[in-house]
C-alpha cells in the first residue's frame, strides 16, 4: 500500500476542480520559453536593430512570456473542469428512448403488416416528430 494521500476532489454546487494541472504546467512552460527565447532571438540576431529597439522587444518579449505564464496558470487552476454534476452525455439518452421504442414494437411480427398498419405506423411517427 501506498503511504501517499490522495487530495480530494474540491466540489461545490455541482462545480468540479481540479484536472487542469498539466494545462497550467504546460502553460507556464510555454510562457517561459517565449519569455527566455524571444529576447534571446533578439539578441542574437537583432544587432542591427539599435540599442532603443534592442532593449524594447527584450522588455517586451519577457512580458508577453510572463503574461502568457500567468494567464495560462490561473486558467489552468481556477476554471472547473465540471459544471453541473456529471450529467450524462446526450447520446444516453437518445439511445434509451430507441431502446424504449424499439422495446415497444418487440413482439410485433412485422413480415406480416399490410399496407395500411405501415402507413398508421408512418403517420405516427410524423407525429411524435
Amino acid at each position: 500500500m501506498s503511504d501517499e494521500k490522495k487530495e480530494p476532489e474540491k466540489v461545490h454546487a455541482n462545480v468540479v476542480f481540479g484536472g487542469g494541472n498539466l494545462v497550467a504546467v504546460t502553460g507556464i512552460i510555454g510562457g517561459v520559453v517565449l519569455a527566455l527565447g524571444f529576447p534571446w532571438i533578439v539578441l542574437a540576431y537583432g544587432q542591427a536593430l539599435g540599442p532603443t529597439l534592442l532593449v524594447v522587444f527584450m522588455i517586451l518579449g519577457l512580458s508577453i512570456g510572463g503574461l502568457v505564464a500567468l494567464v495560462s496558470a490561473f486558467f489552468g487552476l481556477v476554471i472547473p473542469r465540471e459544471v453541473g454534476g456529471g450529467a450524462p452525455p446526450w447520446w444516453i439518452s437518445e439511445l434509451k428512448s430507441w431502446s424504449k421504442e424499439w422495446k415497444d414494437w418487440g413482439d410485433v411480427d412485422w413480415k406480416k403488416w399490410t399496407e395500411q398498419e405501415w402507413k398508421d405506423w408512418a403517420e405516427k411517427k410524423k407525429k411524435e416528430d
